[in-house]
């Protein structure tokens, strides 16, 4: 083998390492960039036998609500009584979970408080 082609194999593979690196890099961080939770983001349309109804930009998306679902409003623990029509919902469900039950339910403010929503 001569100087060229050494050269150029170790050229190749360090790039091969750097273009490695990047995708695991880039691949990590979307992979935990929501922390394993899709968020569904919109308005409480209702709430029906521990099923939320969450209007969103794309429709309305039903998410379950167990004993385990955490439900809060300015960091403070929150009840599945303030999940009224027209509130302002973050919605944190685990990703790939078959059933979408909600881990956890933030609740903003409510359309009628304000007059509008302020939020489109």
């Amino acid at each position: 083998m001569n100087l060229a082609n050494t050269i150029t194999i170790k050229r190749f593979t360090k790039m091969a390492a750097a273009s490695l690196s990047l995708a695991l890099l880039l691949f990590g961080v979307q992979l935990f960039a929501h922390g394993g939770f899709e968020h569904v983001i919109g308005t409480v349309v209702k709430v029906d036998n521990n099923v939320l109804t969450v209007k969103t930009a794309k429709g309305n998306v039903d998410v379950r609500l167990n004993e385990k679902t955490e439900i809060t409003r300015n960091n403070q623990k929150a009840g599945m009584a303030d999940l009224k029509p027209g509130t302002r919902v973050v919605v944190d469900v685990p990703e790939g979970g078959k059933d979408k039950t909600a881990h956890s339910v933030k609740i903003g403010i409510t359309e009628s408080a304000t007059g509008h929503d302020s939020h489109k």
